[in-house]
């Protein structure tokens, strides 16, 4: 029975929910069932540590940074066993994970030593001559992250980390099916230093908990992960507060004539079924040039026939199971209404529970939920196209977020592609794995995209403030 950690206090409560493992579906272990009232308690305390964060130097905020990314990798085994238990992950998917979330408390803790402050010269304005000023960074306050299941270290890594560096209080909200992990980092963030106020992992449903978070008006940060059903109902909900979202995306591989068969048939099988196909990432569509298409169907399906799904904890098992059996109902609804609009099924569409059976599918609908929606399971769409223009007429009728991977010998071409492809991202004969995060900025609209690295992250937990000096005589 897994507590609530709430300012530095762990906190029961009346009701326990199951963190059931998805391969065997028995349970894991059980965390407290938090609401509104645990939401308040932990508000009130993060705004007492919000002060204690402002006080700490931007060296002491690096020493906490660095000292948790210790104790993750000294935990690494803990941390991916347990990983696996939770999300059903395989064992080296896991082991990747935690490796990501030690490098960016890292990544965090160097960042912490680059100037906040920018100058600024009044002296450009006529009535400014003598003055001197600058622009400084300034914490939030307290600031909070709704997570999603499939990535729940590495993302906690992320929203945390930067928030601590711009010296913010955080409360963290984790998935209802994955929120073992990020309760352990909550402990390993008070072992490092972190003033306990300032730090709280809430448990329990994400339309109580998160809910309440959103409409909290003393938080005044809320990031969110998550699907795009729920993520573009929250601002109805946040008010005036800042708002960043990562929504659902979908993974776009264009094969064109001149690329290398084995590598995309090889990067197309890896990143479209690695965790089952539940990340943002996973390749979803594949475009390949018509005269490829015949060749690279039976690649795909030499590889497939070489999968293994079983226990995630097994080094030779390659297909993860499905996170619960909802995911998998859908799945399965989802293939079944495409084939009875006309697809047609090269491999799999078949479930296996917990396993939906790697899937290939082709001349799926237009109106088919596959085209439009990130399926979040181990499915590719097989297309083919004449001309690189042919593609990106296609690629710019999906209404979702795209992470494109272009494989191609003709550099003009891969420009080309890049320069005009819809996409939050363009990796050039390479998965679009990289850990480029997009954050959706609530106060531009969906479709604005801003990718940054660990400065900007810092910069956006953060508001300016600007310091002004005016004429001052020495005598």
């Amino acid at each position: 029975m897994q507590k609530m950690l709430i300012g530095g206090h762990l906190v029961g409560a009346d009701e326990w929910l199951p963190v059931l493992n998805p391969y065997t579906g028995e349970p894991v272990d059980h965390v407290a069932r938090g609401g509104a009232v645990q939401v308040d308690q932990a508000v009130a305390l993060a705004r007492h540590g919000a002060e204690k964060m402002r006080e700490l130097s931007l060296s002491q905020r690096a020493a906490i940074l660095r000292h948790v990314a210790e104790l993750i990798r000294q935990e690494r085994g803990a941390l991916a066993t347990l990983l696996t238990q939770e999300t059903g992950k395989l064992i080296g998917e896991s082991r990747i994970e935690v490796e990501r979330a030690a490098m960016v408390f890292e990544l965090a803790a160097e960042a912490c030593h680059h100037p906040r402050a920018t100058q600024f010269p009044p002296e450009s304005f006529s009535d400014g001559a003598s003055r001197f000023g600058f622009w400084a960074r300034e914490p939030m306050g307290v600031v909070a992250s709704i997570l999603a299941f499939n990535l729940p270290l590495a993302h906690a890594a992320q929203k945390t980390a930067p928030a601590i560096a711009a010296g913010n209080a955080v409360i963290l909200k984790p998935s209802t099916e994955a929120p073992l992990t990020v309760l352990r980092l909550g402990l390993l963030l008070y072992r490092a230093g972190m003033p306990p106020e300032a730090l709280s992992v809430l448990t329990g449903a994400g339309d109580e908990v998160g809910r309440a978070l959103a409409e909290h008006p003393l938080v005044q940060m809320l990031t969110f992960t998550g699907s795009r059903e729920v993520g573009l109902n929250l601002p109805l909900h946040t008010g005036a507060k800042r708002i960043e979202m990562e929504l659902d995306a979908v993974g776009v591989l264009a094969a064109c004539a001149s690329a290398d068969l084995e590598q995309v048939a090889d990067e197309a099988v890896s990143c479209g079924f690695m965790m089952a196909g539940q990340s943002a990432t996973s390749i979803q569509h594949v475009w390949a040039h018509r005269s490829l298409m015949a060749p690279l169907t039976d690649a795909l399906n030499a590889r497939l026939a070489r999968l293994r799904w079983g226990d995630p904890m097994d080094e030779t098992v390659s297909l993860a199971p499905l996170i619960h059996p909802r995911a998998l109902e859908r799945v399965a609804r989802w293939v079944d209404d495409a084939l009875q609009r006309g697809a047609h099924a090269l491999a799999g569409a078949k479930a296996e529970p917990p396993f939906y059976l790697p899937t290939l599918l082709t001349e799926a609908p237009p109106e088919s939920p596959l085209q439009s929606e990130a399926v979040f399971g181990p499915v590719i769409l097989l297309h083919t196209f004449e001309t690189p223009d042919e593609f990106l007429k296609h690629l710019s009728r999906l209404a979702i977020g795209v992470r494109l991977a272009v494989y191609t010998r003709d550099i003009a071409e891969a420009f080309e592609i890049a320069r005009h492809a819809r996409a939050l991202s363009v990796h050039i004969n390479d998965t679009p794995t990289l850990p480029i995060d997009p954050i959706v900025r609530g106060d531009m609209q969906e479709h604005h995209m801003c990718f940054e690295d660990m400065l900007q992250r810092i910069e956006r937990l953060s508001q300016p403030k600007y310091v002004g000096f005016g004429r001052m005589s020495l005598f």
